[in-house]
């Protein structure tokens, strides 16, 4: 509404200014008048320039009038365009300040990200450091009631020891009859023999394994079936019926349970192999090194894997020899040509005991040979 006020008000002045400046035309034209000596229609025409110039004028006065920002266009406008070049710039570097703002908060965000990531990180390893300590506290009370409960076998444990330690003593003061899985005697039950006389065949053995328990200072006491022996009840039923079940020949051997001192009856128990080849002619029973240089006399590496041989044929279920208390045999011209070899050695030398001929777990004793291998 105030522009079109401002517009009327215009059209108004600029009309009236024009018809001022027609009739003031007409009048100088009709009477022939001029102004600074110039001719009429010269006169006319600078009427109407100036007519023109007072419209303007009067426009402008008018606008000036009526609007704070016609005047501040007209009078101040070089102090404008230097302010909005001032304000350009400013928003230019507060647009850059703005970027740079946005940049930081970005950064700061991503940095708040990993810091929150961390947190909840930590957060969970702290949950999880304090269920550790609580199940460590939960050990540690476990662990402290068994170290007592430990404590407390430990005392019976000591009073044990204590007490082994005495008797160990007392064994070792006194002789051993038997030692602990000895092989005291054997016997071969052949095939085809009744019940009775398998059993009687038993029985007598287990007579003569009595009587070498007895010559070796074992006692038992007064009204038991064996005066130097013990067997428990039930073992001589079993090995019967194992012997008629037996495809062919049958070695028994009655073994020394535990180390046995004499005085006491030692404890027997019997075991019982197929009478089968054990081993073949040519097999190695048992084989050392010997070196001259090391000092050691090769008579004693003989002895050495000659109790070797004999463990080993023993335990393949190798008949034990009565006579000799052995299930091995080399022969003492062997024994003694090694060590007239010997003589002539000089490095480093293995021994070994062969199988002589193909044996059977009655063949006792084996017969063995000895090679010296270079």
């Amino acid at each position: 509404m105030y522009g079109f006020t401002l517009i009327l008000t215009l059209a108004v002045v600029g009309g009236v200014i024009a018809y001022i400046g027609d009739r003031l035309g007409m009048n100088i034209g009709r009477k022939k008048l001029t102004l600074f000596g110039l001719r009429p229609k010269h006169t006319s025409i600078l009427v109407t320039i100036v007519t023109g110039v007072l419209i303007a004028a009067a426009s402008i006065i008018v606008l000036s009038i009526a609007s704070q920002d016609v005047r501040t266009a007209l009078f101040n406008m070089k102090e404008i365009q230097e302010e909005l070049r001032g304000l350009q710039l400013d928003y230019a570097e507060m647009r850059a300040q703005r970027d740079a703002a946005h940049e930081e908060l970005q950064e700061a965000e991503s940095k708040l990200a990993l810091v929150e990531e961390s947190y909840a990180q930590i957060t969970a390893e702290l949950e999880q450091a304090r269920e550790s300590v609580e199940a460590l506290k939960a050990e540690r009370e476990f662990l402290e009631a068994e170290v007592a409960e430990l404590a407390v076998t430990a005392e019976q444990l000591s009073w044990l020891y204590d007490l082994v330690e005495t008797a160990f003593g007392q064994i070792r003061s006194a002789d051993i009859a038997f030692s602990a899985s000895e092989v005291i005697l054997t016997t071969v039950i052949e095939k085809g023999l009744s019940r009775e006389e398998v059993r009687t065949a038993l029985e007598e053995f287990l007579q003569e394994v009595d009587e070498v328990a007895y010559r070796r200072s074992a006692r038992a006491r007064d009204g038991e079936p064996y005066r130097a022996i013990f067997l428990p009840a039930g073992v001589l039923d079993l090995v019967v019926e194992d012997v008629l079940l037996a495809p062919g020949d049958v070695v028994v051997r009655a073994v020394s349970e535990a180390n046995s001192i004499p005085g006491v009856p030692v404890r027997v128990y019997l075991e019982n192999f197929l009478d089968q080849m054990v081993f073949s002619k040519g097999t190695v029973l048992a084989s050392s090194t010997w070196d001259p240089q090391s000092g050691v006399e090769i008579d004693l590496v003989i002895l050495q894997i000659l109790n070797q041989a004999n463990n080993e044929a023993l335990n393949a279920g190798v008949a034990l020899n009565p006579e000799r208390r052995g299930a091995v045999l080399l022969p003492g011209n062997a024994f003694f040509d090694a060590i007239e070899a010997s003589r002539n050695i000089d490095r480093p030398v293995e021994i070994r005991l062969v199988v002589a001929e193909d044996a059977w777990r009655s063949t006792s004793p084996i017969l063995l040979t000895l090679e010296i291998v270079l």
